[in-house]
């Protein structure tokens, strides 16, 4: 009978210590409502080890751990945004709006006067130390008249220098 108590005990105490296990804390969060002040400036590649988790290389999937970005001002509130991935010989620039909403925490650009047509979407993610991180893609779309016909998208994921 003694026995089992001091079990009872040792496994009422082993539940309350596993239920106290301080919660891992995110070192990367979403920055909502960032300002171009915020982005603006140059950067190169994470060098974070799960950035690309879940995707494979293909032809229609690059990923650009050589990718440098540069994100300038421009006239207003629109930003100039170039992303160049040597290794894939690819290299576009994106000019207008970052963003769709003032709490957004996405860079969501497009030049639809192109044939292929090019998107951008990145997440701006910032740390406790204040680094800023980009992490996305550049997008090229191609048709064939009206009717779209494949996607190669070029991953990057970048901390501000």
């Amino acid at each position: 009978m003694k026995n089992i108590k001091i079990l009872s005990v040792l496994l009422v105490l082993g539940v309350l210590l596993a239920s106290c296990e301080k919660e891992q804390k995110k070192e990367w969060n979403k920055l909502y409502g960032y300002s171009n002040e915020d982005i603006i400036g140059s950067y190169s590649f994470s060098n974070i080890t799960d950035a690309f988790d879940g995707l494979t290389e293909s032809t229609y999937c690059h990923i650009c751990e050589d990718a440098q970005i540069v994100i300038s001002g421009g006239s207003g509130s629109t930003i100039e945004f170039k992303v160049n991935c040597p290794s894939d010989n690819f290299n576009k620039t994106f000019e207008g709006l970052p963003r769709l909403t003032d709490d957004d925490f996405l860079i969501n650009m497009t030049d639809p006067s192109s044939r292929p047509i090019y998107e951008l979407t990145v997440y701006v993610y910032k740390n406790g130390e204040g680094k800023i991180r980009l992490h996305g893609f550049a997008r090229r779309v191609f048709y064939s008249g009206t009717t779209e016909e494949y996607k190669i998208n070029y991953y990057f994921d970048v901390i501000k220098n």
